[in-house]
């Protein structure tokens, strides 16, 4: 359900009372997965967590669906000796997705869509959706780089890295979308621009750029173009968030897949004891914890 007010659904903000209203019609979730790390010498280290959140909140007012607390750090170790930076090492991160993920689960959330909002996440978020495909077959998950929601896009937030636009950073579209959404910190006095350059091996950011910037126009940022590319992300974002509402879980065919996904819920039932719990554990505990809750208040 859309909200009335036209608000984003932020997860931290509702009761256990609204999360178990709320779930009973609505399955999906959003986590935004963002970093803390420099931006060149006029931008905070939070921009990846500032543009991503922006997004996802945009996209809750519109289509209903709840955005859990933004994952602040991510894996940034790439930017090496520029001060500020916090990183979770890799195998770290993907623990972090896994364990929020498995909690969305128990709360009856069924579909994730984890946005992200940092490039050097890659890694781990794409792993944590192997685990959690194979651990929850029920799950459907959805990786999505909040810049990359149509190449028209994708093509005008790197327009100012003509060369090599892997490595865009603190350029002219973060600049313009932070401009957008949190002007108060941003310094255009100390915005520089600087060229991008093509390279056959991937560099540590200290070891590409002197300032941290890697882009030709962070200095001709303006929020208009900021709230014109949220604008054109969001507007994308939408109808493909409303349709993977509507769209049904794919059922495998294989006899020998449903064989094997048998044996493991009769294994789930009596969990060994140090072994992460399957699917249909937390179905029951679920089930089995509100239904409690519920009789106790009867009383």
């Amino acid at each position: 359900m859309i909200p009335k007010n036209g608000n984003p659904i932020l997860w931290e903000e509702l009761t256990w009372k609204d999360v178990d209203k709320l779930t009973k019609t609505m399955n999906m979730a959003i986590i935004p997965t963002a970093a803390c790390e420099q931006h060149g010498p006029h931008l905070p280290l939070a921009v990846d967590t500032i543009d991503c959140y922006e997004v996802a909140k945009r996209v809750s007012a519109k289509t209903g669906v709840p955005v859990v607390p933004p994952l602040t750090y991510g894996c940034s170790q790439s930017h090496g000796n520029f001060p500020g930076t916090l990183s979770l090492r890799p195998d770290t991160m993907m623990k972090v997705i896994c364990e929020i993920s498995e909690w969305l689960y128990r709360s009856r959330i069924r579909k994730i869509l984890i946005l992200n909002g940092h490039m050097w996440n890659w890694g781990p978020i794409y792993s944590a959706r192997e685990n959690l495909r194979y651990d929850f077959p029920e799950l459907q998950v959805r990786v999505l780089n909040w810049w990359e929601t149509t190449p028209t896009t994708m093509s005008k937030l790197v327009e100012d890295c003509p060369v090599f636009p892997s490595y865009i950073h603190a350029n002219l579209s973060e600049t313009s979308c932070v401009l957008a959404a949190r002007p108060e910190l941003v310094n255009m006095r100390e915005a520089v621009d600087e060229d991008d350059y093509e390279t056959f091996f991937e560099y540590r950011m200290d070891q590409y750029s002197k300032s941290g910037v890697v882009g030709r126009g962070a200095t001709k940022s303006t929020p208009e173009l900021g709230e014109k590319l949220f604008t054109m992300v969001v507007d994308a974002l939408i109808p493909m968030v409303n349709n993977a509402l509507n769209e049904e879980r794919s059922k495998s065919k294989s006899a020998i897949y449903e064989n094997h996904n048998n044996d493991k819920s009769k294994t789930n039932q009596s969990p060994s004891k140090g072994k992460r719990k399957g699917h249909n554990d937390y179905n029951i505990d679920f089930e089995n914890s509100n239904s409690g809750n519920l009789k106790k208040k009867a009383k």
